[in-house]
């Protein structure tokens, strides 16, 4: 079985920055799989999502659906679902639920095009898999911020994402909001996608099927079973 997710010595640094974000990261996640990136704040683990997607040049070897990136990008973003760090919708955002899911469309369509009615039927079961068909033309300010990621997910759905990079989901949210969320990114590996996610909990520790730990750019991977890793992921970080 091919990998979805493949890096090989990858290093890496933005333009711009000091010294390498990245020096020698490797990793590989196969189809259905749930992978963990874990380390301390400036280690790496987000520039290796944005490698993924093309955001930062690279050298060495990094491949998603089995395309190189930096020959492929808009395809492998096309595939990739992708929820960034710490995106906040304040109350006034002029923006429905649902408008913020139909967004994962609209580059298949012209400007200025009104979307087809089978568009929003399709954002609307997206928000059904992710418990939110409630919430549909709710401002997204006004949704907490669990339901807010949930929405994001569900534009990823909508969108056709077979693989989501989730930097940092739980951040900033209560005990019980990252739970939920949990269970909700859980449900999504169960149905087949495959996701790789930043993370500073230990929620999904024991549920991964793989897992790194990112320090000074480079990967390492942890051994299993990961289920004994989350309570000493737990105590690390104060909990």
């Amino acid at each position: 079985m091919d990998a979805v997710l493949a890096l090989s010595e990858v290093w890496a640094a933005y333009p711009g920055g000091r010294g390498a974000a990245l020096r020698g990261a490797a990793l590989r996640l196969f189809p259905g799989e749930l992978g963990l990136l874990l380390g301390p704040n400036g280690a790496g683990k987000t520039t290796i999502l944005e490698v993924l997607l093309g955001f930062v040049p690279y050298r060495g070897e990094a491949k998603v659906f089995g395309l190189e990136v930096r020959a492929h990008a808009h395809e492998v973003r096309r595939r990739l679902g992708y929820l960034p760090q710490a995106l906040v919708f304040p109350p006034d955002t002029p923006c429905r639920t649902l408008d913020l899911v139909l967004m994962g469309r609209f580059g298949l369509f012209r400007p200025w095009r009104r979307l087809p009615r089978a568009e929003r039927d399709r954002a609307l079961a997206a928000l059904a898999r992710l418990g939110l068909a409630e919430k549909a033309d709710w401002p997204i300010g006004h949704l907490s911020g669990g339901q807010q990621r949930k929405a994001l997910l569900a534009r990823a759905l909508a969108k056709g994402a077979e693989t989501l990079l989730l930097d940092e989901p739980f951040a900033s949210l209560d005990p019980e909001a990252r739970m939920d969320l949990a269970k909700a990114i859980l449900r999504l590996r169960e149905e087949g996608l495959t996701v790789l996610a930043v993370v500073h909990e230990e929620e999904l520790l024991a549920q991964a099927d793989r897992a790194w730990f990112v320090r000074e750019g480079r990967t390492f991977p942890l051994a299993p079973p990961l289920g004994r890793w989350a309570e000493v992921w737990a105590h690390l970080c104060g909990r």
